[in-house]
C-alpha cells in the first residue's frame, strides 16, 4: 500500500514538473512588442508631410504633402478623405503611402519568425459593404549593408494603391529590402514586386457617414525565415480610390508585434507530458483486468 502511494506521489510530481517547465517555456517566449500607438500625441509629433521620400532614421509616420493623410489632432487617428478625380490614375493624390520605418535593434528577437498586425478602423461615405475604396498594406524587412541616417526607404508619391522602397538603384545600395508577403527582393522603381501588398482589404465600409463606427482588423504574417534576419521593419498603408466614391478611412490605433516559433524545449515538455499521461492510463487499463 505503502509503494502505491508513493508511486501516485512520484507521478503526480512528474507531470507537474512537465506542466512547469512547459509553463516556464512559454512565458519567455512570448510576443515581442515592436510597435503600439493610440496617435494620441501632439500636433506634429505623429505624422510628417513635409517630404517626398522617407529616410532610414525618421521617427514619425510619413506622407507626401499632396496625399490626403491628415492628424486628426485631438481625435487620436490618421485618415483620408482624399475622394478619387474620375479618370486614370483615380485619387493619385490620396495614393500616397502613410509609412512608418521601425529600427528592431534593441528588441531581442531571436527566433520569432510572423508578425501580428492589429488596427482599429472606420470607413465611411458608401453603405456598409459596397465601399469602393481597397486598402492595401505592404510590410519590407530591411537588412542593413552601409546605410545611414539619411538613407532612402520608401518614395512618398507612389500612386495606384502602390508602395515602393525607392526610385533608382543607388539608393538601393545600403540596404536588402524583401517584401515580407513572399521574401521576394525589392528592386528599385516602381517594380511589380513592390506592387505586391502584403495585406489587401477590398471594398471596404462601415456606415454611410463619419459617425465613428469602428471595426478592427488582424493579420498574421509570416517571414520566410526569423524576423531577427532584419535590421528595419517598415509598413506601409496605400488607399486605392475608385473615382469620386465620396469615402473617407481613418486608422485609429495601430499594434504590430513579433511572434516567437514554438520553442523546442516546450514541445518536448508537452510531448514527454503526453507520455507520462498515456502511461498512467495504461497502468489504469492493466489494473483493471
Amino acid at each position: 500500500m505503502k509503494l502505491n502511494i508513493l508511486n501516485s506521489i512520484f507521478k503526480h510530481a512528474t507531470i507537474a514538473a512537465f506542466i512547469l517547465t512547459a509553463s516556464l517555456t512559454l512565458v519567455a517566449e512570448a510576443d515581442v512588442i515592436l510597435y503600439d500607438t493610440s496617435f494620441a500625441e501632439g500636433a506634429g509629433n505623429v505624422l510628417d508631410k513635409g517630404d517626398t521620400q522617407a529616410v532610414r532614421d525618421d521617427t514619425l509616420w510619413q506622407a507626401a504633402s499632396g496625399t490626403g493623410w491628415t492628424h486628426g489632432v485631438g481625435n487620436s487617428w490618421i485618415f483620408n478623405t482624399q475622394t478619387g478625380d474620375g479618370s486614370p490614375p483615380d485619387g493619385s493624390t490620396a495614393e500616397g503611402p502613410l509609412f512608418k520605418i521601425l529600427n528592431l535593434s534593441g528588441k531581442g528577437l531571436t527566433n520569432e519568425n510572423a508578425l501580428n498586425l492589429s488596427f482599429n478602423y472606420s470607413a465611411w461615405g458608401a453603405a456598409a459593404g459596397t465601399g469602393k475604396d481597397d486598402l492595401y498594406i505592404h510590410v519590407w524587412g530591411f537588412k542593413d549593408v552601409s546605410s545611414t541616417s539619411n538613407t532612402v526607404v520608401a518614395d512618398l508619391v507612389s500612386q495606384e494603391g502602390n508602395s515602393w522602397g525607392a526610385l533608382t538603384g543607388s539608393e538601393y545600395d545600403d540596404f536588402t529590402r524583401y517584401n515580407l508577403k513572399d521574401g521576394s527582393v525589392l528592386s528599385a522603381g516602381s517594380s511589380s514586386n513592390a506592387a505586391s501588398r502584403a495585406i489587401t482589404m477590398d471594398n471596404i465600409s462601415l456606415s454611410e457617414t463619419n459617425d465613428g463606427t469602428q471595426a478592427n482588423a488582424s493579420f498574421r504574417l509570416n517571414s520566410t525565415g526569423t524576423l531577427a534576419n532584419y535590421d528595419y521593419l517598415a509598413v506601409s498603408f496605400t488607399r486605392n480610390v475608385a473615382g469620386q466614391s465620396g469615402e473617407g478611412f481613418a486608422i485609429r490605433d495601430f499594434n504590430i508585434t513579433a511572434v516567437p516559433e514554438p520553442s523546442s524545449l516546450t514541445m518536448l515538455g508537452l510531448s514527454l507530458l503526453g507520455l507520462s499521461v498515456r502511461r498512467r492510463g495504461k497502468s489504469k487499463l492493466s489494473r483493471s483486468n
